[in-house]
């Protein structure tokens, strides 16, 4: 099998290099699609190929690096990190079309896009812990940009503020991996950086206190980047004043780094750790007050797209949530809600930055009735706010049900606790819609119109997948299943208090 995996990252990597050196906004913005859109058809030939009733690494590779240190570019993907680079290249190119029409400094925007794309699909696809958090890296540099050049009035705050927090989080997170190295070097008298031969080894260190240590380091770090209460706040501020491309990868595609986390690395040390039932207890808290508190804080905002950003914290609570449960089904159910929201989150910010275009404001209370001026967004909106509130025949009731329902078996009480948000969830899209989209058209807004057909084609393809994968979720559940299955195998012997 060819080199897919380098071979897809090296065409972002040239093709965001060729677009910064572009000199027209044209012909930025077609090098960027032609660019993703090649990405997309590897990632597509590879998910159409990909073998879902084996758990193992598939379309391999390794290239030997720093060889002294152990350090070698080793790329793979199984059922956890297939789904997610589908997801990335799929979220790319349809944000390259939705920003069709940016005019400031299109060469440098679009270029920035295409590095958001090397990185994430290096750390879904990283299989060296050094060259991963190289990866991790990579994505804080684009994002800090997008936010700082092309957003609203406090985008300097917002991201230094973004900057800062994830990039500690990365640092504690890098502390956790190099103990793991140093303690398998030792042990071994051979240095590696291989992840699983370091999350193999985790489990003969003998100092308990140390094991907690390195997993709650590595826990945090994935934690923020979630984020998961009370890691979030740096993600409103970075919601709000980042463009709406900038905000739409950073709700798809960054935030579900955090999550790829726990699966890849959290759960496989969990049962080595020194006080696992306790530690599963400390995911589950955080992963409810994650939904409550998401979902309470977007139920008060007067701003919709710091609603949309509050649900995000929300919905990533299910995927703790049931990454907590230590059940194959609520484990496949928190993947699949990864996969899900990093689709229906591109539509609702999607929705807001057309709002924003058209009528020059996302204050909830100073729009209404503009569905008559803006039918074909009121549509998609609409769709997209059924999707996120867990609509059956939508991909988000799939991912909920999954997890609520598999994880009642082994956290009840978090569970019953976690039901209150569905309950609100629904009230907070349905309030803001009703304010927002009908009722008495607010002729302050002044003549307003719909959004431009390359922003509604982005949003209908969107929303076409979110129904189809609400409708068939096989095709990626089943990879998924397979590896939360496997997973299991080395969860069941952990008891939860």
């Amino acid at each position: 099998m060819a080199a897919l995996i380098s071979l897809m990252i090296l065409i972002s990597l040239i093709g965001a290099i060729i677009t910064f050196l572009t000199r027209t906004r044209e012909q930025a913005r077609v090098v960027a699609l032609l660019a993703s859109g090649i990405s997309f058809v590897i990632s597509l030939f590879m998910f159409l190929r990909f073998d879902s009733s084996i758990p193992t690494i598939q379309f391999a590779e390794s290239y030997p690096w720093i060889g002294s240190l152990g350090i070698s570019l080793k790329f793979g993907v199984d059922g956890i990190g297939m789904p997610l680079v589908l997801l990335s290249n799929i979220v790319i190119p349809l944000t390259v079309i939705f920003a069709w029409g940016e005019t400031k400094q299109a060469n440098q925007f679009y270029g920035l896009i295409l590095l958001e794309l090397v990185g994430v699909v290096g750390v879904f696809t990283s299989l060296d812990f050094f060259v991963f958090y190289i990866f991790w890296e990579i994505v804080l540099i684009p994002m800090y940009f997008l936010i700082s050049i092309w957003g609203g009035p406090r985008k300097d705050y917002s991201a230094i503020k973004f900057f800062i927090y994830t990039h500690v989080a990365s640092l504690v997170m890098l502390l956790a991996i190099f103990s793991l190295y140093f303690n398998a070097w030792q042990i071994s008298g051979t240095p590696n950086f291989d992840m699983f031969y370091l999350l193999k080894n985790y489990s003969v260190i003998e100092s308990t206190m140390l094991k907690d240590a390195i997993f709650l380091a590595l826990l945090f770090g994935f934690l923020v980047k979630m984020p998961a209460v009370p890691f979030h706040t740096w993600l409103p501020d970075a919601h709000v004043e980042a463009p709406t491309a900038g905000s739409v990868i950073l709700a798809a595609l960054l935030l579900k780094m955090g999550g790829y986390g726990l699966f890849r690395v959290i759960l496989p040390l969990l049962p080595f750790s020194g006080s696992p039932g306790k530690l599963v207890i400390v995911m589950a808290i955080i992963g409810v007050l994650s939904i409550l508190y998401g979902t309470f804080l977007a139920l008060a905002q007067r701003d919709l797209k710091k609603m949309v950003a509050y649900s995000s914290i929300s919905h990533m609570g299910y995927v703790t949530l049931g990454a907590a449960a230590i059940v194959p089904l609520s484990i496949s159910g928190a993947m699949y809600q990864q996969f899900s929201h990093g689709l229906i989150t591109c539509v609702l910010f999607m929705s807001c930055g057309v709002i924003q275009h058209s009528t020059g404001t996302r204050v909830i209370g100073n729009l209404g009735g503009i569905a008559k001026y803006m039918p074909k967004l009121t549509f998609l909106m609409l769709a997209g706010f059924l999707a996120s509130l867990g609509l059956p025949g939508m991909s988000g009731f799939i991912a909920e049900f999954l997890v609520l329902v598999n994880s009642y078996f082994t956290l009840p009480n978090f569970v019953i606790l976690a039901l209150f948000g569905i309950v609100f969830t629904a009230g907070y899209h349905l309030w803001a819609m009703q304010r927002a989209m009908f009722g008495t058209y607010n002729e302050k807004l002044g003549h307003i119109h719909d959004g431009a057909n390359y922003e509604m084609f982005s949003m209908a393809v969107i929303i076409l997948l979110v129904i189809y994968f609400g409708l068939n979720p096989n095709p990626v559940l089943t990879m998924m299943t397979t590896n939360s299955e496997q997973l299991y195998t080395v969860l069941k012997g952990v008891v939860i208090p």
